[in-house]
């Protein structure tokens, strides 16, 4: 005889997560960001808080996956700053966001393999709260984080995976979108009008409150050296463009992206588009020259990944998953197009990657 196979909340996701949203609700209605940030970051159940969601068996692909040409870009702009700074030792290279560890191991190996005086300088800290990686040159920590005096941090797609405030235009000007249970699904409604400066008139956008007090704090870790991020974002003026009308939140779920973030709730990726000219704000009110931005195929190209690429001719089977992977770090409708910013302090002149067109 057939059964009732109704799977009931397990279809929307994991089951435990939705019941604690649901719970905090307590019958009512809370904002979107606190929504995405449980989906994402709920102590037990949160979709960052397990391993393996990065990577070709997980929902989506970061750069420093994709092969270690990436870490060993990043790992030469870092000696750049090194060698600029004077050789200091120790020399701190922050990481926050740092996953499992992929771009400290590319990093590290480039060092060793490359100049062990710059090696012995490094001091490695990863700083990632949620599910850390193992190895053992890297000093894996919880922020926040003492500052060193000298050093590089580096985030790669850091801020668009904080939470999100969403606004919806009206003629009374942006309504934040709340999110409530109705039974079976989560579903939407309209929250208090807010007051946004050169807010879109049309349409849907986000606001990220969090990437300019963590901007600052970044800056805030190195005494003399510099910043570098990676992160998938727009100027202001582009990300609240009159044309972009639904704004850029997106998830991702094996390798699939979409538009419903009340689906797969903890098992698949939320994200949204970062506002450049708060992070180069932050920068800059941070007492850092702020440079870019600049895509990310600009970047790479200019560092001059490419040659890496020909040096694999001897071996044709590296040779061309070195290809292809640089096709990937730099397909200007995927990795290609995020864009890089930088900070220094105590270094003179531009950094590798921004120097002025000739």
């Amino acid at each position: 005889m057939a059964l009732d196979l109704d799977p009931g909340t397990a279809a929307l996701g994991n089951p435990r997560l939705i019941a604690a949203i649901v719970a905090e609700m307590d019958g009512g209605a809370i904002p979107f960001q606190r929504f995405m940030e449980l989906a994402l970051y709920h102590p037990e159940h949160g979709y960052y808080r397990k391993r393996g969601r990065i990577g070709r068996q997980g929902d989506f692909l970061t750069s420093p996956v994709i092969h270690p040409m990436f870490g060993w870009a990043v790992a030469g702009w870092c000696r750049e700053a090194w060698e600029r700074l004077g050789r200091p030792s120790p020399f701190t290279i922050f990481e926050p966001g740092a996953g499992e560890g992929h771009l400290a191991r590319a990093v590290l190996d480039w060092a060793e393999g490359r100049d062990p005086a710059f090696a012995a300088a490094i001091r490695y800290i990863a700083l990632e709260p949620n599910s850390p990686g193992d190895d053992p040159r890297v000093s894996w920590q919880t922020p926040p984080a003492a500052p060193a005096e000298a050093g590089v941090v580096v985030a790669n797609e850091l801020f668009d995976a904080f939470p999100v405030r969403l606004f919806e235009a009206t003629p009374r000007g942006p309504a934040e979108v709340y999110v409530r249970w109705d039974g079976e699904q989560f579903v939407e409604e309209r929250g208090p009008i807010a007051t946004i400066d050169d807010a879109p008139a049309e349409g849907r956008f986000e606001v990220n409150p969090a990437a300019y007090p963590a901007m600052a704090s970044l800056c805030g870790l190195v005494e003399r050296g510099a910043v570098l991020v990676f992160d998938y974002g727009y100027p202001q003026e582009e990300l609240w463009a009159p044309w972009r009308t639904q704004g850029t939140l997106l998830c991702f779920y094996r390798h699939t992206a979409h538009e419903n973030p009340y689906i797969h709730v903890g098992e698949q990726d939320l994200t949204a588009h970062v506002n450049l000219s708060e992070l180069l704000a932050a920068i800059d009110d941070a007492g850092m020259q702020a440079w870019g931005p600049v895509s990310q195929r600009e970047f790479l190209y200019s560092l001059g990944l490419p040659g890496l690429v020909e040096a694999a001719r001897g071996d044709l089977q590296e040779y061309f998953t070195r290809r292809r992977a640089l096709e990937q770090l730099t397909d200007g409708a995927g990795l290609g197009r995020i864009r890089v910013i930088a900070g220094t302090r105590g270094i003179e002149g531009a950094p590798p990657g921004f120097e002025p067109l000739p």
